[in-house]
């Protein structure tokens, strides 16, 4: 399992950065990525589009891609624009 957690703001500005993230840990591997947005403050569309192209990414290499829920403030964006039903999301990494 490979976890990233995500501080401040996912919005244009941060997106370059966990892209650049995920392009530096893109193990070819299947396995299982998390990413967790207990830390972040707000997060914009290109946020929400950045997790779901990732989500793409890590399950067209047979991967699992795992969203642990942020704040509210973030949790609402997701769950108004659908994004909440297009990516696995859960409360806690799964650190077992």
């Amino acid at each position: 399992m490979r976890l990233l957690r995500l501080m401040g703001e996912l919005d244009m500005a941060g997106v370059d950065r966990f892209e650049r993230l995920l392009a530096a840990d893109g193990s070819p591997e299947a396995g299982t990525f998390v990413v967790d947005l207990r830390g972040l403050t707000f997060m914009d569309s290109s946020g929400l589009r950045a997790l779901i192209m990732a989500d793409q990414r890590v399950r067209d290499r047979g991967g699992r891609f795992v969203v642990v829920r942020g704040p509210d403030r973030v949790n609402e964006v997701m769950e108004m624009t659908g994004v909440a039903q297009q990516i696995e999301l859960v409360d806690e990494p799964d650190v077992g």
